[in-house]
């Protein structure tokens, strides 16, 4: 497994965000976490990530414990995230935004730029101030600066919120080409048809807890994620 989750709790005050959540990652697949407002997705992201130190549980990683560790220490071993929010340099060009992230700036690392550029539809702006793009645009420039981190594990919270009809299936054709480049990918999003059309396998939170995990399909048809999630949609 790329990532396992056991047993996680984590409360704030007397508010129970996530209540013994387990689940687990095979590596090179697309995976969706969905869920209502406030059922703890984001939560579950900062704990993995080391945003948030867990009440109780283990996070492990290539089957090395997580738990301890700090945001720059778990990325520097392979995982990668986005926020809500994008979190580009918006005083910076296309160019020199993914510069900055560049392992390497010789040959090859600038034939990889030129590869992500031409993946995220962003050619003939690479001279362009991030502030000046469209919030589609902004969301692939994030994307892209991840993939230049050569992560393997890369988590994405809400990557199509607000995004064009067109924007979405950009954003649905970048995250498959980082799978089948080997990367295992972990979404949170609230747009079903988008989530269920990418993701192999779908978790669900609800009020903390996990109450279903299955194939796109049967995640569609359960009677308590209707319930839960898409009735209160």
């Amino acid at each position: 497994m790329v990532l396992e989750v056991r047993g996680i709790t984590k409360s704030f005050g007397g508010v129970i965000a996530l209540q013994n959540v387990s689940l687990s990652l095979e590596p090179n697949r697309i995976y969706g976490l969905i869920g209502p407002n406030g059922s703890g997705k984001t939560t579950l992201f900062n704990v993995i990530t080391g945003f948030l130190k867990a009440d109780s549980g283990q996070v492990f990683y290539n089957g090395e414990l997580l738990n301890g560790l700090g945001p720059r220490q778990i990325a520097t071993r392979g995982i990668v995230r986005t926020f809500q929010l994008t979190r580009i340099f918006p005083k910076m060009t296309i160019l020199e935004n993914l510069q900055v992230v560049a392992a390497k700036l010789d040959e090859r690392g600038k034939k990889e730029i030129k590869e992500i550029i031409k993946l995220a539809e962003l050619e003939g702006l690479e001279n362009e101030y991030a502030k000046n793009l469209s919030h589609g645009q902004r969301k692939q420039l994030e994307f892209s600066r991840m993939l230049l981190k050569n992560p393997d594990l890369v988590m994405l919270d809400e990557p199509m919120a607000g995004l064009t009809d067109g924007m979405i299936e950009k954003m649905l054709a970048s995250i498959r080409y980082a799978r089948d480049q080997g990367k295992t990918i972990f979404i949170i999003e609230h747009n079903l048809s988008a989530i269920t059309r990418v993701s192999e396998k779908i978790f669900v939170l609800d009020n903390g807890v996990k109450i279903a995990e299955g194939t796109p399909s049967e995640i569609q048809n359960d009677a308590n994620v209707i319930e839960a999630y898409i009735g209160a949609a």
